[in-house]
């Protein structure tokens, strides 16, 4: 399948069973693919939100949680927590845009989901 052509649907999916894989309930899908305008080399924006990142140096974090992604497109990822994603906002351009343009994505333990 051409990598431009992954329905949103099943991107959303995809990265239900990410966050099932790394243990974390809320991400946020943003940038060209959530918008839906897509170009076939972009790549996936995602936000992972999680108090365990806090304090955590991405240079541990990334290859971690990169080693679970399986779909074959460029995850662009950034993971911390909600406090940390609140503080980011008024100097991450990134941060912003997921904020304000952004899916929630939710899994609970009991693996019920939710879009926002």
């Amino acid at each position: 399948m051409d990598r431009g052509a992954v329905p949103r649907e099943e991107l959303i999916e995809e990265i239900r069973r990410f966050m099932r894989r790394v243990g974390v309930e809320e991400a946020i899908f943003f940038g060209s693919r959530a918008r839906g305008d897509a170009r076939p080399h972009s790549d996936l924006n995602l936000l992972l939100l999680s108090e365990r990142y806090e304090g955590q140096p991405l240079s541990k974090l990334l290859p971690e949680l990169q080693q679970e992604w399986k779909l074959d497109l460029h995850l662009q990822l950034l993971p911390c927590s909600p406090k940390e994603f609140e503080e980011m906002q008024e100097w991450n351009s990134l941060a912003r845009e997921a904020a304000e343009e952004g899916v929630r994505i939710h899994v609970d333990r009991d693996h019920e989901e939710t879009i926002e």
